[in-house]
This record gives structure tokens, sequence and C-alpha cells, in this order.
């Protein structure tokens, strides 16, 4: 396992985690977003972005965490919880009280308004990767942590997710990728953190 490992997540900023298969790049990811217990060191949360919650975000109660953090998982379907498209994209805002016309937005963006009533687990691949990443966003976090996000999407998918993000960014979104796709990290820009080589490059603008 590799130690030494210091990254920093910045407000309007993105980072992106590199490293062959096995690195540990989503277990790293899953840590710093609050979903699993560091095996050694910490993750500390600056008092802005936990907003009274506690410095650690393992320890936050999911309401807390949803507010702060979404995680965009590898495999889509371990994130889907509703019935239907619309209302898996409704989860986050309802829980959190929030209003709910981003959902409206992303479900055009994103190419998903013609399944609004469609059952997640019916959709194509990279229709439920566009979704995972469309209920997290939904939500409004201060944080998005995702796992391969471009895998398997078409040209229009790449490009329309990468400029949404870059907007995010540009109003002060925290981004963390986990991703082998070089042209996508070179959109975002940022810190690069790469696991399983000496090469570790990572820090806060």
């Amino acid at each position: 396992m590799q130690s030494g490992i210091a990254a920093s997540v910045t407000a309007g900023r993105a980072l992106t985690i590199t490293g062959p298969n096995g690195a540990g790049k989503s277990t790293f990811a899953l840590t710093l977003a609050g979903l699993l217990a560091p095996v050694e060191g910490r993750v500390s949360a600056a008092a802005g972005l936990a907003a009274g919650a506690g410095a650690d975000p393992f320890r936050w109660k999911a309401k807390q965490l949803i507010a702060r953090i979404g995680t965009v998982f590898q495999e889509p379907e371990h994130q889907f919880v509703a019935g239907s498209v619309l209302d898996e994209l409704m989860v986050g805002p309802r829980h959190l009280r929030r209003g709910t016309e981003v959902v409206d937005e992303l479900l055009a963006r994103l190419r998903l308004d013609h399944l609004a009533e469609a059952n997640p687990y019916t959709l194509s691949g990279g229709e439920k990767r566009r979704l995972s990443v469309a209920t997290v966003l939904a939500a409004h976090p201060k944080v998005l942590v995702l796992d391969e996000p471009t895998f398997g999407q078409d040209s229009r998918t790449w490009a329309e997710l990468a400029s949404f993000l870059t907007e995010l960014l540009d109003a002060g979104t925290a981004v963390v990728s986990v991703t082998h796709d070089e042209e996508f990290s070179a959109v975002l820009g940022g810190a690069e953190l790469r696991l399983g080589s000496t090469r570790l490059k990572a820090g806060a603008a």
C-alpha cells in the first residue's frame, strides 16, 4: 500500500486521481468522500465545508454528507434508490428540502428527459452513468467525487458533462475525479494525484 499520500480538495478547483488498476484510486476517493474510514492518517474538512458538522466527514450523518459531498460510484446501480429517473433526481432536493428547479435542467442537459418515467435499472450503461451524475448534482453539494465519470459515454455526452463540471468549478464547487481519461483531466485542469508510482502531484490552489 502506498503511504505518504497528501492531497487538498479546494473550492473551485479540480483534483484528478490517476494511476494503474489496483492502485487504490477508488478506495482513496471514497475515503475523501467520507464513505470509508481512513486506513491510516485522516481526512479533515475545513470549517467552511463542515459548517458545524465536525471535521471528520466519515462521522457525518447522511443528511449532512449529502448536502456537502456528492459521490458518483464506478457502478451506477449502487446508488439508485427510486423507481423512476425523475424520482431518483428528486431524492436529494426533497431530502434536503431544497428547490427542485435544477432537475429539469439536468434531465435536458444529460439527455434523460425522455426517460423521466423509466426505471433506472432498465437504462443502458451510458444512461445509468449519466443518471448517477445527475442525481448527485441535483443535491447541490460543495464537493463532487466522481469515479470514472466519462467511461462509456459518447462524444456528445462527454462534452456536455465536461462543460457542466467546468461551470460548477467556476461557481466554486470542488471536483475530484478518478479517471484514466487524460483529455477530461486536461479540460478540468487543477491538480493531479497519481497513485501506484513515485510520481505524486497534489495540492491546493
